[in-house]
């Protein structure tokens, strides 16, 4: 039976009397075609016309069911048990739910929603069995990103999507995609990248790899949600250039070239309103501009802030208790977690809200639950291969960890050397972050015993470090209280230490420190010790370690395992070598000795720059927003870096970094040659035309590896201004043994290569010469680049009139 057909039949089972039982015993997994296939555009027809056919056999009390979760239990943060809910088959621990519908004519069980961005978030362990429910634990988006490789990236979420189809979830509530504008953003290990490009192409790897299991995934926070302080009450100031180039292109690659069942709206105002209240947000652009088919879903309490705590009262206004229908008319269809029925029947009796928008937000919901296994009645097993998805994560957590130096050849250690282990985060590994990215694994290998099965560790080093995390480890404050940490033991009149650190110089072939820094949603990082920057007991462990171990001409390897940057020129001197392993999930520190031994050799490389210091990023005055002079519990978040932001603004401003975007070593060497445009349509074809650019990459080193290829393009500077140049296309090669040669095709569309110009609304391709530079980083100085000349303005797309411009 074709996909086409299985979808009306199982569309007609909830068409059936209540009475009647009926399964659609459906396994196949979804179906790959293209969103901008014929294909696909006939399923999705077929599924809105069974929406339709539902929605006619609905009362207005249904239809407000379906666009008002059920709320959520503020004591456990788990979603309230929905309407329509068989209770054998809730999930314990999922975020919220969709409500069902049951009447005479319609059968519509509830849809499960879970977190999250590094693997499914449910509860492990239940009432009345002893069988586990545990999840998998995946790299974080920051590191799957730098990994630079989509096939692995949609791997992973193949594999997520499995997990969330077997616990019998429907919707994934990932991956977040928000550019990280800022290293101090406490929500940068979910997000991928300081670029758009990256950031698009891998939220729609992931979106394909989760989705292909007949499961949804849902692209968030859109829109400008770069920020987490007083994250309710937080007004994003962005020129509409600005959002279009660089905060929604992310997103509008990843609609067009995965088609998400859902969109998250986020916390924040936009430019005066709130995201989930902007129709040229989320219906203009989203919908009529970019073809979404999805539904839009708003982030949790963000309609209804004032319910959440005894303090948020003071924000109440009128305009608060419309904000329900507020968000519907935009197109914002569901509300979560819900609760608030009440306030969508008050508005439908007032007469703000109509048949017509309850009805437009209903059929956009139906439409994607049709989809999804609950509605089906699939079977789930409650048991995915999590040993085969352990194997992959530790493979996906050594692809996408960088290698940031690596003087005079100090790595890799042999396998079985004699290695000094120091710092408490070997012992207490992150795996993720906090908030809606944590995960319940069933295990999580730490660094010092990841090390231990491939190097002979030094004894008595760890068994110190033992000793002092059990005696001085302690709970944290706010959002981090679920993560126990110690500082670092001084070193300064520490007698034990210091005698350890010498005798370790003399036995040990090398050292080994692991710092760590752990963040997550609802706070912002700080500029401070022991934040961005190390503390002073981790500088002077550094030191110490270094001229020990230097002074009988051994290396020093620091290795960070870290939610998003540190500061690395106070120290980076002092060592031989930094490996970024970021957080790897379950297999950190597995991935982390898989590269240190040299069984892995290092690919990934960075998403975004490390700069020099923190005060050169070009968002650091302004960080994380000041309040309102007008109403200073508002925060506003002004984006004067514009278009400069990451590699743009140190390129253009010829700013120098500790190390650029793309960045990455390899214990191999690789050429680039035969490097040409291969295909050039953009003259003849116009806004269908594209460019594509070949490069010959050959392993000239001794050992395998794989390189990542990246293109940057510098356009002409005519009548709008723009960054030197700027990621337009990259491609990873397979593992290439020495000798051994790839040629990679890196394609750009017309869409991609376009300015918007906002005196017009449209998209432009403007005319004159382009500089097309085929690099390993964004440092393309020594970069002899390629010309191709665009002969008039090609005008890609037209926009919406005045969107997203500032509501006053």
């Amino acid at each position: 039976m074709s996909q086409f057909k299985k979808s009306l039949t199982c569309a007609a089972v909830a068409l059936g009397m209540a009475s009647q039982t009926g399964f659609c015993m459906e396994t196949d997994t979804a179906p790959t075609t293209q969103p901008q296939s014929s294909q696909y555009q006939q399923t999705e027809n077929a599924y809105r016309q069974q929406a339709k056919a539902l929605l006619a056999k609905m009362s207005l009390d249904e239809k407000l069911d379906l666009l008002a979760g059920p709320g959520m239990d503020l004591t456990t943060y788990a979603g309230n048990p929905a309407k329509n809910l068989d209770p054998k088959l809730a999930v314990e621990g999922v975020a919220g739910y969709i409500n069902g519908v049951k009447n005479n004519h319609i059968d519509i069980p509830a849809i499960k929603l879970a977190d999250g961005p590094a693997g499914l978030r449910i509860k492990p362990t239940r009432d009345g069995t002893e069988q586990t429910f545990y999840a998998t634990s995946w790299p974080i988006g920051s590191l799957l990103a730098s990994s630079w490789d989509t096939d692995m990236v949609e791997a992973v979420g193949k594999a997520e999507g499995d997990e969330v189809k077997r616990y019998g979830v429907d919707f994934l509530l990932a991956p977040g995609m928000n550019i990280q504008r800022n290293p101090l953003l406490g929500r940068n290990f979910e997000y991928y990248s300081e670029d758009p490009v990256i950031a698009g192409k891998m939220a729609a790897a992931l979106v394909r790899g989760v989705q292909s299991n007949g499961v949804g995934a849902t692209i968030k926070h859109f829109a400008a949600n770069n920020a987490e302080t007083n994250r309710f009450f937080s007004d994003s100031i962005v020129e509409p250039r600005v959002l279009r180039e660089l905060y929604l292109r992310g997103f509008q690659i990843a609609v067009t070239e995965a088609q998400p069942w859902a969109v998250m709206s986020s916390y924040n105002l936009l430019n005066g309103k709130y995201t989930g209240q902007r129709k040229d947000l989320l219906t203009d652009v989203l919908r009529n501009e970019w073809g979404f088919n999805g539904l839009v879903m708003s982030d949790w309490f963000a309609s209804n802030v004032y319910g959440l705590a005894t303090d948020f009262k003071r924000y109440i206004t009128d305009a608060d208790h419309h904000s329900a229908a507020m968000q519907i008319k935009a197109g914002n269809d569901l509300i979560e977690p819900g609760g608030l029925k009440d306030d969508l029947q008050a508005s439908y009796k007032s007469g703000e809200l109509t048949d017509a928008d309850i009805d437009r937000s209903a059929l956009a919901i139906l439409t994607q639950i049709q989809k999804t296994p609950s509605f089906k009645h699939l079977p789930y097993d409650n048991n995915p291969d999590l040993d085969a998805h352990a194997k992959l994560a530790r493979q996906a957590a050594a692809d996408g960890m960088v290698l940031l130096k690596n003087a005079a050849h100090a790595l890799p250690y042999a396998a079985g050397s004699k290695l000094a282990s120091f710092g408490t985060v070997q012992i207490n590994t992150l795996k993720g972050g906090t908030g809606s990215g944590e995960v319940n694994s069933a295990q999580a290998t730490t660094i010092a015993e990841g090390l231990a099965e491939q190097f002979k560790v030094n004894p008595q080093v760890s068994a110190y470090y033992q000793s002092y995390w059990q005696q001085n480890k302690h709970d944290q404050q706010g959002l981090l209280s679920k993560f126990p940490m110690a500082e670092e033991p001084a070193v300064a009149g520490n007698s034990e230490l210091q005698q350890l650190i010498a005798n370790a110089a003399k036995t040990d072939d090398a050292a080994i420190f692991t710092i760590g820094r752990q963040a997550g949603e609802g706070e912002d990082r700080t500029n401070s010790r022991g934040d961005y920057l190390l503390s002073e007991h981790e500088l002077a462990l550094i030191d110490a370690v270094s001229k020990a171990f230097h002074a009988q001409g051994k290396t020093v390897t620091v290795v960070l395992n870290i939610n998003g940057l540190v500061d690395t020129h106070e120290w980076q001197d002092k060592v031989d070598g930094i490996l970024l392993a970021y957080m790897g999930g379950q297999q950190t520190g597995y991935a982390v000795a898989d590269l240190l031994s040299g069984k892995v050799n290092p690919s990934g490389k960075l998403a975004q720059t490390i700069p020099v210091q923190y005060q050169d990023v070009p968002s650091a005055k302004g960080f994380p927003g000041q309040p309102d002079k007008h109403n200073p519990d508002m925060n506003i978040v002004n984006y004067d870096d514009g278009l400069l932001v990451g590699y743009r603004y140190y390129s253009t401003k010829k700013q120098p970094v500790a190390y650029p975007f793309g960045f990455g070593l390899s214990y191999t060497q690789f050429s680039y040659g035969d490097i040409k445009v291969s295909h050039n349509s953009l003259n003849q074809q116009g806004a269908a035309g594209e460019l594509s650019v070949s490069a010959t990459i050959a392993n000239s080193g001794k050992v395998a590896g794989k390189e990542v290829v990246e293109l940057y393009v510098a356009a002409p500077q005519t009548k709008l201004a723009k960054p030197a140049y700027e990621l337009k296309a990259f491609s990873k090669t397979a593992l290439l043994p020495a000798g051994k040669s790839e040629t990679v095709q890196l394609k750009v569309t017309s869409q991609l290569l376009a300015s918007f110009d906002p005196s017009r609304d449209e998209w432009i391709v403007e005319a004159g010469d382009y500089q097309l530079y085929v690099a390993p980083s964004a440092d393309v100085s020594k970069v002899k680049p390629l010309t191709i000349h665009v002969d008039k303005e090609i005008v890609v797309s037209h926009t919406t009139h005045g969107a997203l411009a500032m509501v006053k």
